[in-house]
């Protein structure tokens, strides 16, 4: 049950209520949590940084060839375009 249907039954339940004349149960408010101090987020980091799976070296280079390669097609990409277009608007005005 997802979070919007469960909204529309309790808006439905509150409406169907309301016509009939019943009180409504009162929304309760959210208490604000009290922030947590430096030391504590600190621990809290490192053990989620525990549960990180990292990737490994040969992952890394890998993904990083692709990234070094779709930059400079994409590159190459729109230096052929302003190439194009600076020839074409040189020709228009002048």
């Amino acid at each position: 049950m997802s979070r919007e249907f469960k909204r529309d039954m309790e808006r439905q339940k509150r409406r169907s209520e309301k016509e009939a004349g019943v009180a409504a149960e009162p929304v309760p408010e959210e208490k604000k949590s009290k922030r947590t101090g430096t030391r504590q987020f600190a621990r809290e980091v490192r053990g989620e940084l525990k549960r990180v799976v990292w990737p490994s070296r040969k992952e890394v280079a890998s993904y990083s060839l692709v990234v070094l390669v779709a930059v400079t097609i994409v590159t190459l990409f729109i230096f052929g375009l302003d190439q194009v277009f600076g020839e074409f608007a040189l020709r228009v005005f002048s």
